[in-house]
């Protein structure tokens, strides 16, 4: 199947053109991806939602006082942390799981033109996608670790010596290396949505192109990411609302206070963390759709200047 002009990834576009037609690839296409993906969604959203509540009791135990928390059993909260730490582990995969669905969606789109059409209503993950999705996450998050650990050892150092030049420095450091790591978006959707690209190249020529293009990936991933704010600010809102008042709450028990909220607030939250994120889901995989056709532009525009430079040469 050809895909059409419009819609082939393989095309210079402009910062408004590669976030018209990811917005537009999404929407055209939205029932299909919805039919592939609600189940991996609603698992995230349960687990999310469970996370939200976990962290809100942690926080507001982190409230009490130091006699206070001497006082609690230790175990307990112990084990609040350690349920705490197992439940963000899950959030994690299952949240890889997720994304999974969208690049092998993206993956197949280049290759053969379309949206694959799911034959049921619970489809299995790609095997092959979500191990390249994994890889692409360890990639980031042991990049990551480095950078913060290189930035904050400078800002501990200087809080130590009570130096606001070093802890300057450190701020710097951290923000020079956050804008090193922009580049690594475009191998790594490259990688992503192309079968027959290898993860080595993450760290090597892919990141050397990402770096030349650098202006362009934080222009598309700016705009993409003022819109999404904007509709994530509004379908947040009732999560955060219900989590102030859950904080004021528990951390007023605490304290001594009687508990202030119904008996069914507890799961009138959790149902609200839970549609709250079920619809952040599919906010956040539209993002991907642009920065599918932002990896696809930079990728044309590779191949347009190696031809340029064959035909100088010849």
């Amino acid at each position: 199947m050809e895909i059409k002009n419009e819609e082939h990834p393989l095309k210079i576009r402009s910062v408004r053109a590669c976030v018209s037609a990811g917005s537009r690839l999404y929407l055209g296409n939205f029932r299909r991806i919805f039919r592939t993906t609600w189940f991996p969604a609603l698992l995230c959203a349960l687990v999310g939602a469970f996370y939200t509540q976990t962290m809100i009791s942690t926080l507001t135990r982190l409230l009490a006082t130091p006699t206070q928390m001497v006082q609690g059993a230790a175990g307990t909260e112990l084990m609040q942390y350690l349920v705490l730490s197992g439940v963000s582990l899950l959030y994690a995969v299952v949240l890889l799981v997720f994304f999974s669905y969208g690049f092998s969606m993206l993956s197949y789109h280049r290759t053969e033109g379309a949206i694959p059409y799911p034959v049921r209503w619970l489809s299995r993950p790609d095997g092959r996608m979500l191990l390249r999705t994994i890889a692409v996450a360890m990639v980031w998050f042991v990049v990551e670790i480095v950078v913060y650990l290189i930035g904050g050892t400078i800002i501990t150092f200087g809080a130590v010596r009570q130096s606001l030049t070093t802890i300057a420095v450190g701020l710097l450091v951290l923000l020079v290396m956050a804008a090193l790591l922009l580049p690594l978006v475009y191998p790594s959707m490259h990688y992503l949505s192309t079968r027959d690209t290898r993860l080595f190249d993450l760290l090597g020529k892919g990141y050397c192109l990402g770096l030349k293009r650098w202006g362009f990936i934080f222009a598309v991933l700016f705009v993409v990411l003022i819109i999404l704010s904007l509709i994530l600010c509004i379908t947040m809102l009732p999560a955060i609302i219900l989590s102030s008042a859950g904080i004021k709450a528990e951390a007023g028990v605490l304290i001594g206070d009687p508990l202030g909220m119904p008996s069914y607030m507890g799961w009138m939250s959790f149902l609200v963390y839970a549609l709250s994120g079920f619809i952040q889901c599919y906010v956040i995989l539209s993002m991907l759709f642009p920065a599918y056709y932002m990896a696809g532009a930079i990728e044309q525009q590779e191949i347009q200047r190696n031809e340029k430079t064959k035909n100088t040469l010849y």
